[in-house]
């Protein structure tokens, strides 16, 4: 039963936020407890560095991480002159299973401890990817990226196939360390029977569904050309909006659109870095949390350029003026509220699973809103020292 000596910064289930000088200390890989008093038991001296709660990416593509940083004109075209090129390769088993390696890693190193991920485009490869995460030791939901009509024909799955990939891979899965998700690419790569399949087939196993929302105008001309309704409007009628969806980006939702998913409890990733990178838009933050609605925080890889969320924040704050509170909040445990794993994962309350990340700061004496500011302005990976997950490092900086 180690404890972690350290400032710890956490926001609490009331969203309020602590912030101690003392202990925390692990049992079983649960926290049992924050405290300023010098436990009887191993310490681990973190004192030059804080520990948070581990990072939580609410939208991030695993087969998109050798194509960060590829300009491109617009979404679309550059799903079709980099994306799709870089996933058919994934159809390849060791290519998979390196890159999925270099995936995961990049993760740990980055302080991110649980990840809402699309997967490659094939079951074999999932599977692959799955066995990684579990080496590695990130928290992952995730999903074959299923697609069906408007991509190369390589990548595209039946409606047959994708029902069976799904009950095979939710049988042997543990549920709080990795976990199958319902990922549909978004409604122009996905006929309405793969949509309605989907979502029947979430309801049935309560399952969780991902996919994209109103990231271009572009984008949304097209769905509203096939299929005649607000993208909303369409996946809320193939029954894909639930409270267990995470909806990527909402750009130019409308109002209405707004309503109709806080009304389906529906959540949202924001994406900041992958909006400017491509030049989508900024989300209206402000008026989705007017009406309720989880928001957590995307790098969305490879639109994304950052496998770190810190650089990710600091775009959400140019989109949006948030303040670091909020910003941080909304990393950890607001993303974990958006994946469903509120009740174990993203604050550092005791019961909760020892998910936490050390970080490096210029001085110790600031105070708590400096710290959280420094950190989203100037944070990066070389900030992070170590991460770990269930009270187990995963990820251990040479500067430590």
């Amino acid at each position: 039963m180690p404890a972690y000596k350290s400032r710890i910064i956490t926001f609490l289930k009331n969203r309020e936020i602590k912030d101690v000088n003392g202990y925390l200390i692990i049992s079983n890989g649960k926290i049992k407890k924050i405290t300023k008093e010098k436990p009887e038991c191993e310490i681990i001296n973190y004192d030059d560095f804080i520990i948070m709660p581990g990072f939580v990416d609410s939208h991030i593509h695993l087969p998109q991480v050798n194509i960060r940083g590829k300009w491109s004109t617009s979404l679309l075209e550059w799903l079709e002159k980099y994306v799709f090129p870089e996933e058919i390769k994934f159809l390849n088993e060791d290519y998979a299973k390196k890159n999925s390696a270099k995936f995961f890693y990049g993760l740990a190193k980055n302080g991110t401890t649980s990840a809402m991920v699309f997967g490659p485009p094939n079951i074999e490869s999932t599977e692959i990817a799955f066995e990684e995460a579990k080496r590695v030791g990130i928290r992952t939901f995730m999903g074959q990226t299923l697609m069906d009509t408007n991509v190369p024909e390589e990548l595209k799955t039946t409606v047959r196939d994708a029902k069976k990939s799904m009950k095979s891979m939710v049988n042997h899965l543990d549920g709080k360390r990795a976990a199958y998700v319902l990922t549909l690419r978004f409604a122009p790569a996905c006929s309405m029977e793969m949509m309605k399949e989907t979502a029947n087939t979430a309801r049935k196993l309560n399952l969780r569904i991902q996919t994209h929302i109103s990231e271009q105008q572009e984008e949304i001309e097209l769905v509203k050309k096939m299929y005649g309704k607000s993208y909303a409007e369409v996946y809320d009628s193939a029954g894909v909006l639930t409270k267990r969806t995470v909806l990527a980006h909402g750009v130019h939702l409308s109002p209405r659109e707004m309503d109709l998913i806080a009304k389906r409890n529906a959540k949202i990733a924001h994406c900041p870095s992958s909006n400017f990178f491509l030049h989508s838009g900024n989300m209206p933050i402000t008026e989705l949390m007017k009406r309720g609605i989880d928001i957590g925080i995307g790098t969305d890889v490879a639109a994304g350029p950052f496998m770190n969320l810190m650089p990710v924040l600091r775009d959400a704050y140019y989109a949006n003026p948030i303040t670091p509170r909020t910003a941080f909040n909304l990393l950890t445990s607001g993303g974990a509220r958006v994946l469903g794993i509120d009740d174990y994962a993203g604050t550092l309350e005791p019961g909760k699973q020892g998910d936490f990340v050390v970080l490096k700061i210029s001085d110790n004496s600031m105070s708590t809103n400096e710290i959280l500011s420094e950190l989203m302005f100037l944070g990066d990976d070389r900030n992070v020292m170590a991460t770990y997950v269930d009270g187990k490092s995963i990820y251990m900086s040479e500067g430590i």
